[in-house]
């Protein structure tokens, strides 16, 4: 079903019904990540916003790629992922999104909202970011660089349990966000509450750790690239 946007004569119009193609993002891409909090019954509202921006990111001058706009299951948090081209990508998607928040701050986008430049430093296994696909995915940012990350994921477990793992690393050194994909939640629980796994990243509860379940609402592929 469609989600109405609530204000289509500020935007470019945009399909907003859920789905798209399976989007990677590989190794040495440049990703601008994006985490907005937001009451329950406003986040179809904040979805749509955000994929509005994004195809507007798309069409314009900042040229950005491959893109996803996911929600946490409980409905509270937005993450947008957009691939785009390097630091100078990142400055004018940032201003361009800094002037329609200020422009919307009495409606659903005027939300709280963090936005970082990573850079993917690995693409584990199947690492594709899929609308259509049942298996259970988790955003994890640390408020640190977790070097160990990409060793523990290249040696988790079998197929049938973990798919597959997004690793990025903020520009700045400072931070480290990654999504994984497993074949369901308890899978996951039981890979993070191992002993390898506390040992790599610490525990969920852990200080400057951010963790929660997400499913992708939208993908946008460099095939579908407006010009």
């Amino acid at each position: 079903m469609s989600r109405p946007h609530e204000d289509r004569e500020r935007h470019t119009l945009v399909d907003h019904r859920p789905g798209g193609t399976p989007v990677t993002f590989p190794k040495g891409t440049w990703v601008v990540v994006g985490v907005a909090r937001v009451k329950a019954e406003r986040n179809d509202a904040l979805v749509s916003a955000y994929e509005t921006l994004v195809e507007k990111a798309r069409s314009s001058n900042v040229h950005a790629g491959s893109a996803a706009v996911l929600s946490s299951q409980n409905g509270r948090r937005v993450v947008t992922m957009v691939a785009v081209r390097g630091h100078e990508g990142f400055r004018e998607l940032a201003a361009a999104w800094d002037d329609h928040h200020r422009n919307e701050q009495h409606r659903a986008i005027g939300e709280p909202v963090s936005l970082g430049l990573y850079e993917v430093v690995d693409a584990i296994a199947a690492a594709d970011i899929d609308p259509a696909s049942h298996d259970a995915f988790v955003y994890e940012h640390f408020d640190r660089l977790v070097p160990k990350v990409a060793a523990l994921f290249a040696s988790t477990g079998s197929p049938e349990t973990f798919r597959g793992a997004t690793i990025l690393n903020r520009d700045d050194g400072a931070a480290t966000v990654v999504l994984t994909r497993f074949a369901n939640a308890a899978a996951y629980e039981g890979f993070r509450a191992s002993r390898d796994a506390t040992n790599a990243l610490g525990s969920t509860d852990q200080s400057g750790t951010t963790s929660f379940p997400v499913h992708a609402v939208r993908t946008f592929t460099t095939e579908t690239l407006s010009t």
